[in-house]
């Protein structure tokens, strides 16, 4: 086989025939899951403890330091967890109402984190003088915005 002909197989992924790609398989979720606080949801990757797989049966027990970033992360998370639920379990009033006070909770910290420490990305920028969204510290400079 000469070099192009080896370069070109090289690049090509083959399966043998009937071959599957993957086994995918998604937990069901019951009506009214029990689900973890955010801030743990957030370390499990998940909110609900039914779909809380742990990869080769290791757990990530790691807590986040309390900090106003990591409240904001924890709260967006679990708006974006429950906001999944819903599409396939929206008759769930309990799940709707939590995830409007979540809603709720994200906005009023999200506003406060604004105020204290500028904004948290560039549709934020709202200085009346100078685009501020490139004052310092940026919002991931984890040593910069830790309050003690």
């Amino acid at each position: 086989m000469d070099k192009k002909n080896t370069e070109q197989s090289g690049r090509e992924g083959r399966l043998p025939a009937m071959a599957p790609l993957a086994n995918p398989y998604v937990p069901f979720q019951m009506e009214n899951p029990p689900k973890y606080e955010a801030r743990k949801g957030l370390v499990r990757g998940t909110l609900f403890p039914g779909l809380d797989l742990p990869f080769l049966g290791m757990v990530n027990q790691t807590e986040q330091p309390v900090t106003p970033l990591t409240e904001l992360q924890a709260l967006g998370f679990a708006v974006q967890e429950l906001a999944l639920y819903l599409d396939t379990h929206r008759d769930d009033r309990e799940a709707l109402e939590l995830y409007r006070n979540y809603q709720q909770m994200f906005e009023r910290c999200r506003e406060e984190y604004r105020k204290n420490h500028g904004p948290l990305n560039h549709m934020q920028a709202s200085g009346s003088e100078s685009y501020d969204w490139l004052d310092d510290p940026w919002p991931w400079e984890y040593g910069k915005n830790k309050e003690a």
